[in-house]
């Protein structure tokens, strides 16, 4: 039973005016009066686990650069560069004494063996590099123990010398007491756009010789 909203006497339903006190009163429709207030939205569940092996927000691999030797014996590394950091991944090495002594040496000699080296292994080292380049840098640092990662935030200067008739290309990454160096067995006009890479992420530190 209704109550006079003035005096709070109990009205007939349906009363314009309340017995005691006369006041008017308000006719609220019989469905409103016991209307609930809607129920809040289901919250939002997710089941779907993340996928790891796909690049994080906020972190691309922006380029690649192949076919980079370094060591001896010598290890062949394909250089990832995200917006964060290098990761040299680790795609392949040279076995035969002079592959290495040519690549490591550089020059004519190393060019012609380079023009050499099996086509299917090239192909090999290629797949490998468009594998990873979908995969996350973490993912990527685990897939060999050769593999690592220099953080742009520790990175000096890079210096990178163009290849000519008698030199290879060559990539000088300088950190605090280190220096990371590889041979790219290429020629001028498919290093350009390595160096045109680097200077994208590493804007003044990057020289060129």
């Amino acid at each position: 039973m209704p109550y006079c909203s003035n005096c709070g006497t109990k009205i007939t339903e349906g009363s314009k005016f309340c017995s005691n006190c006369g006041a008017p009163q308000q006719q609220v429709p019989p469905q409103q009066q016991y209307a609930q207030p809607p129920p809040p939205p289901p919250s939002q569940t997710y089941n779907q686990q993340p996928n790891y092996n796909q690049p994080q927000y906020g972190e691309q691999v922006i380029g690649t650069i192949e076919g980079c030797a370094q060591g001896f014996p010598v290890t062949i590394y394909s250089l990832l560069l995200t917006n964060r950091r290098a990761i040299a991944a680790k795609v392949g090495r040279f076995n035969a004494n002079m592959a290495v002594g040519g690549v490591a040496g550089g020059g004519l000699v190393g060019g012609l063996l380079g023009a050499g080296f099996d086509a299917t292994v090239n192909r090999g080292r290629k797949k490998k590099t468009e594998e990873m380049a979908h995969m996350t840098p973490e993912i990527i640092l685990t897939q060999d123990k050769k593999n690592f990662q220099i953080d742009y935030a520790s990175i000096q200067s890079v210096e990178l010398s163009m290849p000519g008739l008698m030199q290879t290309a060559t990539i000088k990454i300088f950190t605090p007491g280190k220096e990371h160096k590889f041979t790219i067995q290429t020629s001028k006009e498919k290093f350009s756009p390595s160096v045109a890479l680097y200077q994208q992420v590493l804007p003044g530190r990057v020289f060129v010789k």
